[in-house]
């Protein structure tokens, strides 16, 4: 049926309240042929002539499913009444007009009634004003003018949306598992399909088992569910790390990125120093001090440290190793190397390569120069950030000339659940070398004695004359000269080497090296010759002696 054949059907369709004076009962309803409108109608009992009155109209939208728009009722037919003013009640008396979002008050004509819209189940209520113009029974007949119905069709919008975080720890151990957690919302009205989860975790961050990038997959995703995923991780060297995460839908273009985390990896920094003499005399025990100082920002585990001299010495003494905290602000002040690198000192072989005059550079040199190191091994169990190590020990120089010590201290931690030991492996080392001269000096001493005193004139006397080096060191071309006095002739003499008179003067030729301990014995015979008492003077000069020895031996010779 078109609207318009509706309308002529609907024209027919009136609701009639009367009221009788002085006393009538005015009430009654009218539901429309298809389900959808029911209009009623309440006067009051009786009314005053020529008094105005009030009676209510009552439109329901009966139908579960069916909207109705442009709802029109007329007044029509009316008798012994005039209609002075229809309104509606509540707070809907305004309505949408039209599209243009123009509003009015709803106040309809004298002889209409509107609705624009009525919605299943809504009512609308109208007052009407009317007047009482005879005496007797009084009617109003509201007619059903029109309405469009419409079936309206309804569904739920949903709109799903992912919520990715990620937290990753601010400061961790190099030695450590790192664990990094993620969580997934769908904080949406609707369900999301597979998801998947990224990170690129970038270079020197690994998992477990080696991968530096991060996937979890998730078959899906209902709206308001919330999924967590933790990832155990590792760093191959020290600095810090970020990255954001990715999560993206399989099936459509929902993403969403995490918030960049930044850790900061921390490990242990050692740094080695060794203080001892430059030089020491002859025998003296050459005193060392070694420190090793954690100058990282992380506690080094079980550091060993070696401390290492020629085999050709002996290690005198040596003592526990002192722990000592120190000044925290020293860790942050820069260092020549990386932050968290292993800081190496320096040692007396790491200067840059030169040739020396058989070809071979300087570094080649000294190693094949160098002397069998002996070694003793300390364990520390823990070093601080800041803390130092110290140890005491001497060394007894034997025969060496040079005495090279070493140190070096090793901590080595390894993350064990890592399959790729070499990477989840750090090492921080650090060495130092000292060396010291032994400076080692001859010291003759010379004697002589007389094996008879007095002696008779004509008599011989023999004289005794020991040379010997009670230093530490070789002396060279040690001569000895001795000279017979007025009152002694020469007789002979003889000695470890050839000798040479002339007159009063006995020389003997030089020794050429006299090792340190040797001692040497020359013997001088004479003959008294005269009266009184005599000196046989000897001197003694070589090539470490700035200036001759001189000894003396008095003989008093008489006549008989």
């Amino acid at each position: 049926m078109t609207s318009f054949g509706r309308s002529l059907f609907f024209a027919a369709a009136a609701v009639c309240s009367a009221s009788l004076i002085p006393s009538a009962q005015a009430q009654t309803s009218l539901s429309t042929g298809d389900g959808l409108l029911k209009v009623s109608s309440q006067m009051p009992e009786e009314v005053r002539l020529g008094e105005s009155f009030n009676y209510t109209v009552d439109v329901v939208n009966i139908s579960d499913a069916v909207t109705l728009h442009q709802v029109k009722l007329a007044q029509k037919n009316t008798e012994g009444l005039t209609i002075e003013s229809v309104s509606r009640q509540g707070k809907q008396q305004n309505e949408k007009q039209s599209q243009s979002g123009k509003k009015q008050k709803k106040q309809s004509s004298k002889n209409q009634m509107v609705i624009q819209m009525l919605k299943p189940g809504e009512s609308r209520k109208f007052d009407v004003q009317a007047v009482a113009d005879k005496e007797g029974e009084i009617r109003s007949c509201l007619e059903v003018v029109s309405y469009k119905p419409a079936i309206c069709l309804t569904s739920e919008a949903v709109k799903p949306q992912l919520e990715l975080t990620k937290f990753a720890p601010k400061e961790a151990n190099r030695c450590n598992v790192i664990e990094v957690e993620y969580t997934l919302k769908n904080g949406g009205s609707g369900d999301v399909g597979p998801i998947t989860i990224t990170d690129s975790l970038g270079e020197g961050l690994s998992t477990i088992d080696g991968e530096n990038e991060l996937k979890f997959d998730i078959d899906g995703l209902e709206a308001g569910d919330t999924r967590k995923f933790l990832a155990r991780v590792y760093a191959a060297k020290s600095g810090e790390f970020g990255s954001r995460a990715e999560a993206k839908a399989n099936e459509s273009d929902l993403s969403s990125r995490s918030k960049k985390t930044q850790t900061k990896i921390v490990s242990a920094d050692l740094v080695a120093t060794l203080d001892g003499p430059n030089r020491l005399y002859g025998n003296d025990l050459a005193h060392f001090t070694a420190t090793i100082t954690n100058q990282g920002n992380a506690p080094a585990e079980d550091v060993r440290i070696n401390l290492m001299w020629p085999e050709a010495a002996n290690l005198a003494d040596m003592s526990e190793p002192e722990l000592k905290s120190g000044d925290q602000s020293q860790q942050n002040k820069s260092k020549e190397q990386p932050e968290g690198q292993p800081t190496v000192a320096k040692s007396d072989n790491q200067s840059d390569s030169k040739k020396s005059s058989n070809g071979k550079n300087d570094k080649q040199s000294q190693q094949e120069d160098s002397p069998k190191m002996a070694e003793e091994m300390v364990t520390i169990e823990k070093l601080s950030p800041g803390q130092s190590a110290t140890i005491d020990y001497a060394i007894r120089t034997g025969e060496l000339n040079e005495i090279p010590t070493k140190v070096k201290a090793t901590s080595v931690c390894t993350v064990d659940p890592a399959k790729s030991e070499e990477n989840a492996t750090t090492r921080a080392t650090a060495t130092a070398m000292a060396r010291a001269k032994v400076v080692r000096l001859p010291a003759l001493q010379l004697t002589v004695v007389d094996d008879e005193d007095p002696v008779s004139n004509g008599s011989e006397v023999t004289y005794t004359i020991k040379v010997w080096n009670e230093g530490d060191a070789i002396d060279n071309n040690v001569r000895l000269t001795a000279e017979l006095p007025d009152g002694l002739k020469f007789v002979s003499a003889d000695g470890p080497t050839e000798l040479k008179e002339e007159g009063s003067s006995i020389q003997f030729a030089p020794i050429k090296k006299l090792q340190p301990g040797d001692e040497v014995t020359y013997t001088v015979k004479a003959e008294g010759d005269g009266e009184g008492s005599v000196r046989l003077t000897t001197q003694l000069a070589s090539q470490s002696l700035s200036s001759k020895i001189t000894a003396e031996e008095p003989t008093r010779i008489f006549k008989r």
